[in-house]
């Protein structure tokens, strides 16, 4: 199994996450009124893959090193890639985003 772990910009962070981890950062980047909020979940294989999520639904993907900056429909395309993210499934996020 490989390691993850999610982190807020503020400085928490939280190794061995699972997705409701997630849903919790989903809903407080929701609520704040912080107009610089932004968390990220690494999931870390042979390479680290990290998705990057601000209020405004802006991503930065980075996979193999690579960066791509994506701007997701609405809060449940943001659910959709981190599921697939926790499941390792970057060639199905790769494919959304193209």
């Amino acid at each position: 199994m490989s390691e993850n772990y999610i982190q807020y910009l503020g400085g928490y962070s939280k190794e061995n996450i699972d997705f409701s981890d997630i849903e919790k950062a989903i809903l407080e980047i929701q609520e704040t009124d912080d107009e610089h909020s932004v968390f990220w979940v690494s999931v870390i294989t042979d390479d680290e893959n990290v998705i990057e999520t601000d209020k405004f639904l802006n991503l930065a993907i980075v996979f193999d090193g690579n960066e791509i900056s994506y701007e997701a429909k609405d809060w449940s395309e943001v659910k959709e890639f981190y599921k697939l993210l926790l499941e390792e499934n970057f060639e199905a996020i790769k494919q959304k985003i193209k």
